[in-house]
């Protein structure tokens, strides 16, 4: 099948025969280097490799697409050109081949080799005197002219490499510049050496044997293209933090998920500087491309559930995306969060390539082609600092070919054969933090002993979990607060009206467990049926020498008049982060104080064996019905023997220090308790944190 007509094609034709001129026999064949080639608008994939035989009389005769051709992807590319014969060393070399030279004659491109052998010289009968020539005038015997070889061009290429060495180290060019620097660079050594090698070659032709002309040519050629791939590797960006010295560090890695998704907008610059400034070292670029090949940072094939804008990427122009696309994470991050653009990839990684280690993922098919190629041509150095990351049922032999790490993240259910099947070509496994932790351990323990991952991590008993299972590294969505261990703060700024860092919904990325802020007043609110949220932010709670308080406001601003026994409130005292829940089984104890719509105010214990809380004290304590609206400030006050609540406005309005110090944990967080219908939930403002 012939190529379309609308496709320009390029012709090549050689022939090939032994000295004494009886044909060769052998076959040329030509491969698109990228490995695919994609012309849209003709609906056609090019792959693999074009053949032919050289014929009985030593001829060759073969068309292939242009290089150049319009619409193509990617633009530009490059042939493999491969000459092979059964009986001699073929030829093997990579061209372009523009559409503006239609025919090309094989021989005329091929590389041939300078030859350095010795030379006989055979001495022929004397010929006839000629006549006498005109005497000149003497001239001053001149130095022994350099022969032809490739000295002069060597010591060009030393004083070519020292001057670009100084330039590189002077300043740090970024990749967005890479190509700029490696066309100056080679244009700027090509000047140069055609300038020395001439002026060797003339000195040589005029002091030694003809054929000095053809080493000096050949001298030239090999002196430019040593210089200008010596120049582009030197202004190229080198990696300043690799994988394998990130990895190499102590401890466990924490990873940027999405940037820092469930602190700012995933997959946002702002997401992604707020990583960075906090000293997370890797993150995750989740990519995909819009219609015309552009790659944006995005984790979702579609822009639905992360941007006010619906509908595929790959159907919005570029100029679209970037102008008229805007991400909606006000709506789950807070309305005090300004709408952000969408990031494209290259800005990201002209920003962050090789300062930070980058887990780079395409999530749609139509992404993975547009990015191998873009790092291919743009950033031939970015195997140093970034991972490649992809779930176990794709391919992993690109990003291994071209020498990056991969990471296989897995399926819960995914099993060892699966997994054997792509271990040769897998440096780091994946594992979910939804996967059971007995199959974890397994795949820790593999043999080979590679390191393991896991996602997504937004809770430090998580972390504390991984860790006892042998995982070595956090892809989490809050990696700031999962990194540390101490509180960050003791008094609340909600009406600042974003998402702290360290605030814990009892589900990640999901909007109907994410906190919210009201328009005015600093209160915020768990608009979920019996929701609870965790304040990670002011955690662990550092006591003083005679314990802590806890302070806040609370309201309703809705009474639930047919069930007044419903309450909600807060819940304290716990050794770690992990989600809770009132009325069930909790994976840790601690205590929760209520507030029920009538007043009533009760502080009882949770365990781990039972779903209803073991109350304290001698009994309920009773207050005055809250008002619809009304702010109320209740007080916890946490000695090491004694735990003590009240409702401030009435000095009888408390529980008295009750003697129990069964649990003294550090974690707390707000609870809507037993209420189901959310127009009566709670909601909270001015938390305050002191030392007793």
């Amino acid at each position: 099948m012939a190529l379309p007509d609308d496709l320009p094609t390029v012709t090549l034709t050689g022939t090939y025969t032994h000295p004494d001129g009886s044909p060769m026999k052998g076959n040329v064949s030509v491969t698109p280097t990228p490995g695919k080639v994609v012309a849209a608008d003709s609906g056609l994939t090019i792959q693999g490799r074009a053949k032919q035989k050289i014929d009985g009389n030593g001829q060759v005769t073969l068309t292939v697409l242009a290089t150049d051709a319009p619409g193509i992807n990617p633009e530009n590319f490059t042939y493999e050109v491969k000459i092979a014969f059964p009986d001699v060393t073929g030829d093997s070399f990579f061209i372009e081949l523009p559409a503006a030279a239609p025919n090309v004659q094989l021989p005329a491109i091929t590389p041939a080799a300078p030859s350095d052998g010795d030379y006989v010289i055979v001495t022929g009968p004397e010929g006839p005197a000629g006549p006498a020539g005109a005497d000149g005038a003497p001239g001053e015997s001149g130095p022994p002219g350099a022969d032809g070889s490739n000295a002069d061009a060597e010591q060009y290429t030393d004083n070519a490499l020292a001057a670009e060495v100084t330039r590189a180290d002077a300043a740090y060019d970024p990749a967005g510049a890479a190509s700029a620097a490696r066309t100056a660079a080679i244009n700027t050594a090509a000047g140069d050496a055609t300038t020395k090698a001439n002026s060797a070659q003339a000195t040589a032709i005029s002091t030694a044997s003809a054929d000095a002309s053809t080493k000096a040519s050949n001298a030239q050629t090999a002196a430019v293209s040593t210089a200008a791939s010596s120049a582009a590797d030197l202004y190229l960006p080198k990696a300043l933090l690799t994988v394998d010295a990130f990895m190499a560090q102590p401890g466990t890695k924490v990873f940027g998920h999405r940037g820092a998704g469930m602190v700012a907008p995933e997959h946002t610059e702002a997401a992604y500087d707020y990583a960075i400034a906090h000293g997370i070292q890797a993150m995750e670029l989740s990519v995909n491309v819009d219609s015309e090949g552009q790659l944006w940072c995005l984790h979702d094939l579609t822009l639905d559930r992360t941007t006010y804008t619906t509908g595929a990427l790959n159907t919005y122009p570029s100029t679209g995306v970037a102008q008229r696309v805007l991400t909606n994470g006000r709506v789950m991050l807070g309305q005090g969060w300004t709408d952000q653009p969408m990031v494209p990839l290259r800005r990201m990684l002209d920003k962050y390539l090789g300062h930070v280690v980058l887990f780079l993922e395409p999530k749609g098919n139509d992404a993975v082609v547009p990015l191998q190629n873009l790092l291919a041509t743009s950033y031939p150095h970015a195997n140093q600092s970034v991972i490649w990351k992809a779930h176990v049922g794709t391919s992993f032999v690109w990003p291994k070919t071209n020498g990056f790490r991969t990471w296989c993240y897995v399926d819960d259910g995914s099993s060892n054969a699966v997994l054997d099947g792509k271990d040769s070509l897998v440096d780091y496994w994946g594992v979910s933090t939804s996967m059971s932790s007995a199959r974890r351990k397994e795949i820790v323990q593999r043999p080979g002993g590679k390191p393991v991952f896991s996602w997504p991590v937004f809770r430090r008993s998580q972390r504390a979990a991984l860790e006892a299972d042998g995982v070595v590294g956090l892809m989490s969505s809050d990696p700031v607060y999962v990194r540390g261990t101490t509180a960050q703060a003791t008094a609340s700024r909600w009406d600042q009206q974003v998402k702290e860092s360290g605030g814990t919904p009892q589900a990640d990325y999901n909007v109907d467990a994410a906190l919210k802020f009201s328009e005015t007043d600093g209160w915020v609110s768990i608009n979920r049926a019996r929701g609870t949220y965790g304040l990670g932010r002011y955690c662990p709670i550092t006591p003083g020498a005679g314990g802590y308080r806890i302070q806040i406001e609370m309201k309703y601003d809705q009474i639930n008049t047919g069930d007044l026994n419903v309450h909600g409130g807060l819940y304290f005292g716990k050794a770690s982060d992990d989600p809770y829940e009132f009325n069930t089984i909790n994976p840790s104890n601690g205590y929760h104080l209520i507030l029920r719509h009538n007043g009533v105010l009760r502080l009882s214990r949770h365990v781990t064996t039972q779903t209803g809380g073991i109350q304290l004290g001698a009994g309920d304590i009773g207050t005055d019905a809250p008002v619809a609206g009304q702010s109320m400030t209740f007080q916890i006050d946490v000695t090491p023997t004694t735990i003590e609540a009240r409702r401030l406005g009435n000095p009888i309005w408390t529980t008295g220090p009750i003697a129990d110090a069964s649990y003294r944990g550090g974690y707390f967080g707000l609870s809507n308790g037993s209420i189901s219908d959310t127009a009566a939930r709670p909601y909270w403002r001015n938390l305050i944190i002191t030392q007793l």
